[in-house]
């Protein structure tokens, strides 16, 4: 039994090691940006490493991620990779890191499925589809004094 599970650790396929969940992306027009968001899980004993995503209907892609410019100011920035450690849970989302997906060719639209391509330096490819969806207003707290 344990070496019929040594095998399979061997020989088990690299990507099902990274799981990509709840894939999303905001609705936009042609010719506009969206940002494109989704949690990535990694299985695995060692980090892997997000160092590309292509989206066909988009005429540029980058990882970016927001950071604080000072005087209650956020910026975005390119980033050239996503190191997702071992064992964890690494997500993307508005306000934090991110794929924009930049001169749109066509309309994304609500329920709008896309099919999105992302490399890893381990798993290699990995194929999704992301959902456009609009973007949720987040309920803003009461502050009491």
């Amino acid at each position: 039994m344990n070496i019929l599970l040594a095998l399979l650790i061997i020989f088990s396929n690299p990507s099902d090691k990274i799981k990509i969940k709840e894939p999303w992306m905001r609705i936009s027009a042609k010719g506009q940006t969206t940002g494109l968001y989704f949690k990535i899980e990694n299985y695995s004993d060692k980090p892997d490493t997000l160092y590309k995503v292509e989206f066909e209907p988009a005429g540029k892609v980058e990882i970016h991620e927001t950071y604080d410019a000072g005087n209650d100011m956020m910026g975005m920035r390119e980033v050239k990779f996503i190191v997702v450690p071992a064992k964890s849970t690494f997500e993307l989302k508005p306000g934090a890191h991110h794929v924009m997906l930049m001169k749109l060719k066509t309309d994304i639209t609500r329920d709008y499925q896309g099919e999105v391509s992302l490399y890893f330096k381990q798993a290699g490819k990995i194929d999704i589809k992301a959902e456009a969806k609009e973007m949720t207003k987040k309920k803003t707290m009461e502050h009491k004094h």
